[in-house]
């Protein structure tokens, strides 16, 4: 029977109501990634969207948070220039966890 039980092993033990937060913090903890350096071509084209970005114009966004990389696809509300805080509909992050931003503005990239 060698069966890869992957997260079955861990099914036995949700059933323990105390331990199921502790577990869940585990694994979540376990999926927890280093956030990842852009390159200059990729800070370049962040700055130059954000700088340069229309209101109601939506994106695709890489975010980082908290060891976790996201896909996200919405409208920037508003640039906090001085807190360094960019706010979508529903959230909002430092500049700095923007990891890369997808816009319609193909050619300006090559050029």
């Amino acid at each position: 029977m060698s069966e890869n039980r992957g997260m079955k092993g861990f099914l036995p033990f949700s059933s323990l109501i105390e331990q199921q937060g502790e577990l869940k913090r585990i694994i979540e903890e376990k999926s927890k990634v280093k956030k990842p350096r852009i390159s200059v071509e990729q800070a370049r084209k962040i700055d130059r969207i954000l700088r340069t970005y229309k209101e109601n114009e939506e994106f695709n966004f890489t975010l980082f948070n908290d060891g976790h990389i996201f896909n996200y696809k919405g409208r920037i509300i508003f640039i906090d220039k001085q807190k360094r805080i960019i706010e979508f509909d529903d959230f909002s992050l430092p500049l700095s966890n923007i990891i890369d931003i997808e816009d319609n503005d193909y050619l300006f990239d090559y050029c």
